[in-house]
């Protein structure tokens, strides 16, 4: 598990301190540097993947494409080069790639000679690794296959964390990938990714069925509906159903499919679904920590929040697994500030800064006149 996470000279980051839990909540309003931070690890992850960092950092590439050397530098200091630190459970790494180059190059050269072999035992440069952004696929009238992307390397995406291969994965791996035990929803569906995956969004979305099958090179995904006393409804295809549904069901196949240790990004979890699909959606996140995978989750929602919130008031070992800021800006320097929020063991936050989630107190104030 990565369990700190140093950013300097990056965007809007200045210098970036930011120790992580098994899950980790990033908020706050926009522009404030919450995706600065997710980008800053697909840097990393992409850059190896295409040439092992040995020589410097990849700038544009399929997972992120940030443009160049004058996109990504803090713009409010003297810079000279880009430093990410990451602590693991086991590994450390000083990365630091050099900002003395011309400003419209997409490549930035490591500064360092750097001992790589130790990086591959960080989730983040392996194949215990998922990128669900926020611009995953919504329904689609098919979905594309890639042997060596699903099979090989087990992976959902390959283009900007958009999920594109997570029906191929469900397909493939639903009877090969059996869940881990606390994930399982209950004792009348078997283990396997298939079964939970269905049982885990009828909770999230109740009576909806998956099918999925070939259409020629691709694949197809279909819902049908039960009824009480009554046959399922006939087969509809996914464009004919609610974005919601085909949103979280790459979050429930990352999940589900995930080993202790593993490292999942999501980008707005709460996206096209409602506010108790949220609650529930949740309750599969907080589970997964529990057993050990590591997530770090940026999201505006105060339902995804207090999701966390509530497992913690449930079950007090989940506080110390969670780690929750709200970002801010300086807006006489335009950096970063990141508040960690201190969370109670029944689940109430002390002292919320200012602007966290409290619209709706704003607004209940106007509506009733208190």
């Amino acid at each position: 598990m990565i369990n700190k996470l140093v950013l300097k000279d990056f965007k809007i980051h200045s210098n970036l301190e930011l120790p992580l839990g098994g899950i980790t909540i990033l908020t706050g309003q926009n522009g404030m540097g919450k995706s600065s931070v997710m980008q800053s690890l697909l840097l990393l992850r992409q850059s190896y993947n295409s040439s092992g960092m040995i020589k410097g950092i990849n700038l544009k590439g399929d997972m992120v494409d940030l443009g160049s050397a004058n996109d990504v530098e803090c713009k409010t200091i003297s810079n000279v080069e880009l430093n990410i630190m990451l602590t693991a459970d086991e590994s450390f790494a000083d990365l630091r790639f050099s900002y003395d180059v011309a400003p419209e190059d997409t490549f930035l050269p490591a500064i360092d000679d750097m001992e790589w072999d130790t990086l591959k035992n960080i989730s983040l440069f392996n194949e215990n690794f998922q990128y669900i952004s926020a611009f995953r696929l919504g329904p689609q009238k098919g979905y594309e296959r890639d042997t060596n992307i699903v099979q090989y390397q087990r992976q959902i995406s390959k283009i900007n964390g958009q999920c594109e291969y997570a029906v191929h994965f469900l397909s493939y791996f639903g009877k090969r990938i059996h869940c881990l035990p606390a994930l399982v929803l209950d004792d009348k569906t078997d283990d396997s990714l298939e079964s939970q995956v269905q049982a885990w969004m009828q909770f999230v979305s109740p009576r909806v069925n998956i099918k999925i099958e070939p259409a020629g090179a691709d694949f197809k995904l279909n819902y049908k509906f039960s009824r009480d006393g009554q046959p399922m409804t006939d087969e509809m295809a996914a464009v004919n159903v609610g974005y919601g549904v085909t949103y979280v069901l790459p979050i429930l196949v990352a999940i589900l499919s995930a080993k202790p240790g593993s490292l999942i990004l999501i980008e707005n979890p709460e996206a096209h679904i409602h506010p108790k699909a949220q609650a529930e959606l949740m309750k599969l996140i907080m589970r997964a920590v529990g057993a050990g995978i590591q997530i770090i989750m940026e999201t505006h929602s105060d339902h995804i929040m207090n999701g966390a919130l509530v497992a913690i008031a449930q079950n007090e070992a989940y506080l110390e697994l969670v780690k929750a800021y709200y970002f801010e800006r300086d807006d006489a320097s335009h950096t970063s500030i990141a508040r960690m929020l201190n969370i109670m063991k029944d689940g109430r936050i002390v002292s919320p800064p200012k602007g966290f989630f409290d619209q709706i107190d704003i607004d209940m104030r106007l509506l009733m006149g208190f």
